[in-house]
């Protein structure tokens, strides 16, 4: 008796014509004897086919998507992330150092004091087509920053007949790219609500600063930066709303660096998460507890009976929802990406600034005021574009691994990663475990934009109060700076004639670049030159890469940590290569620190050896 089976195990559009075929056959030998490449038999047989090529291919995908490792469309990626409650980061802002100067009169032989006013923060200022903005007050008359730290100056101006005319005042500050703006929500009725999402209007939203609470709805003034400062009703983000504590600004400290809080931990019951939608819109979704049920039973204990509503009904576990009749306030910042990172001495105009100078002279006020000069002094750097699909691939695995406690290394990494950038923002991120001590080690960005191991004293002492939040009860956290390791990277080549030399030597000194760019490597990775020397040999016109050479650059511009391997050549410090390897310690990273002169390309001549 024939198979009369249908078979399900063919995919693609050759298999199942064949199956289709076989089936006809069985079923309608008849129409086999017409049957040509031609005839309508043979059309219908191969649409047939292709709808279930075509059916598979698109099962396949959507089942793909639903896999971390397979999944490529932003949304799906998204959409993980998601269900393993994680929010993924949108684009990153580089920060600069400034010099802001104004211009005083004297008073006797010194400057007038009664002209230096407060720079506010948030004052703006451009360069280079960004913008950027104070992250704190800059009072020109105090000798220190907000952290208690020295950093003014004063230049005296003369005359043709040398006298003193006036004082130009420098203040060393911290700008951050973005601009800040205020979004705001009328809470009525019908918003009061479990888990009240509110969207933010525009893409390219750096983040939250500040949200706050006033009671009514006919709100017109959108409050100033003081006025979130000092607000008694304010929300935190938290990373999930199971969260009851938040980790704050701690403003009885001082730090050692302008650009990092101190941080603390601190509980509260207002608190919201914030994501990006795929499109790149940011929305915050708010607690889900009843304020309503809260205040039924506060009443109730108000008559003398003593009743705890968390005791009961736990009705704030995962946050208070707002409540009606208010006005919420959202102060968020947009901007951000890797076209942020401007030069030196770009970030040169005023823009909008809010100088309070409260002189007795209305007109010196004013002359003052508009005096105010800025400058970065460094590079602005750490401006990055929000994460690619691997990016996000590493930070759902390394999440969902860690379920918000540190157990394994990779989760003191992802927990360092979610840490809030204000309090320290690590370039890169080591960890390594002896017994039940995790050592952190940590590298910092430096003014020219290269890692470095100076790493701000304030950022290891955060990392360690944050992380004493997830860690293991036994865990013991130790915070330290890790090593750069600066290489000079020198080759001997042999190249076609007949291909521009110029243009394989610009090339592969791209490409050696690339390859040791440490946005490509991580802390403690080895390096295996064979993965260099087979990139730069399948470059068109290269006809054999002959030597390379390995030298570690210690001391003055570049750092003092040497290579763990021995040296090939004391004198030289060229590195002795073990089977094509430059090995890492735990603590260690490679780069080549300044590449139009760490890169040596010499090109030899191919020469015919004498035979006897």
């Amino acid at each position: 008796m024939a198979n009369n089976k249908i078979s399900y195990a063919e995919r693609d559009f050759v298999g199942l014509r064949a199956d289709l075929l076989k089936y006809v056959k069985q079923q309608y030998p008849e129409l086999i004897k017409n049957a040509n490449d031609a005839s309508i038999f043979s059309v219908l047989l191969d649409l047939n086919a292709a709808i279930g090529d075509n059916l598979n291919y698109h099962i396949d995908r959507s089942l793909q998507e639903t896999v971390l490792t397979y999944a490529q469309q932003r949304s799906s990626l998204y959409n993980i992330a998601r269900t393993y409650g994680l929010k993924i980061p949108g684009n990153r802002p580089s920060v600069a150092v400034t010099d802001l100067s104004v211009t005083v009169p004297v008073m006797g032989d010194k400057e007038n004091t009664r002209y230096l006013g407060l720079l506010r923060r948030g004052s703006q200022f451009k360069g280079a087509g960004e913008v950027f903005e104070l992250v704190d007050d800059v009072d020109f008359s105090s000798a220190y920053d907000s952290k208690g730290f020295p950093n003014r100056t004063k230049t005296p101006n003369f005359d043709s007949n040398g006298n003193v005319i006036n004082y130009t005042i420098t203040k060393r500050e911290v700008v951050v790219n973005g601009v800040t703006k205020v979004f705001k929500k009328v809470i009525t009725g019908t918003d009061v609500k479990p888990f009240l999402k509110v969207f933010l209007p525009e893409k390219n939203v750096l983040g939250v600063t500040a949200v706050m609470q006033k009671d009514g709805t006919s709100i017109q003034a959108l409050p100033k930066n003081t006025d979130f400062i000092n607000a008694n009703s304010k929300w935190y983000e938290v990373e999930a709303l199971v969260q009851d504590k938040v980790f704050i600004q701690d403003n009885s400290k001082k730090s050692d660096n302008p650009g990092t809080k101190i941080g603390k931990w601190q509980n509260t019951d207002q608190r919201f998460i914030s994501e990006y939608t795929p499109e790149g819109f940011f929305f915050l979704t708010l607690g889900g507890g009843s304020s309503s049920a809260e205040d039924s039973l506060n009443d109730l204990a108000s008559t003398g009976y003593k009743l705890d509503l968390n005791q009961y009904m736990n009705n704030l576990s995962l946050g208070k929802a707002p409540q009606a009749n208010t006005t919420i306030f959202i102060q968020y910042r947009v901007g951000g990406g890797k076209g942020t990172n401007v030069g030196p001495n770009s970030i040169n105009t005023v823009s909008s600034i809010d100088f309070a100078i409260n002189g007795p002279i209305s007109a010196i006020n004013s002359a003052v005021r508009d005096s105010l000069t800025v400058n970065n002094v460094t590079s602005a750097i750490g401006g990055a574009n929000q994460p690619g699909a691997e990016e996000i691939r590493n930070y759902i695995s390394f999440n969902f691994a860690a379920q918000q406690r540190a157990v394994t290394v990779n989760d003191y990494v992802s927990r360092i990663q979610t840490m809030p950038s204000v309090f320290g923002s690590p370039a890169k991120v080591g960890v390594m475990e002896v017994e039940n001590k995790v050592i952190i080690n940590l590298l910092s960005y430096s003014e020219d934009g290269s890692l470095s191991s100076k790493v701000s004293t304030t950022m290891m002492k955060n990392i360690a109060e944050y992380l004493s939040d997830y860690r293991m009860l036994n865990d013991y956290i130790s915070v330290t700076s890790a090593e750069v390791i600066d290489l000079t990277v020198e080759m001997d080549l042999i190249i076609d004639p007949g291909y521009n030399q110029s243009d394989i030597i610009t090339n592969i000194i791209d490409k050696t670049t690339t390859f040791f760019s440490p946005d490509n490597k991580e802390m403690g990775r080895d390096v295996f030159i064979g993965e260099l020397t087979k990139d730069i040999v399948n470059q068109a016109g290269v006809i054999n890469l002959v030597d390379t050479r390995l030298v570690n650059n210690v001391g003055g511009e570049y750092s003092e940590n040497t290579v763990s391997q021995p040296y090939k050549n004391p004198s030289t410090k060229e590195i002795a290569l073990i089977d094509g390897t430059l090995f890492a310690q735990p603590n260690q990273i490679f780069q080549v620190k300044f590449p139009s002169k760490d890169i040596s390309i010499r090109i030899k001549s191919l020469t015919q050896p004498s035979i006897s």
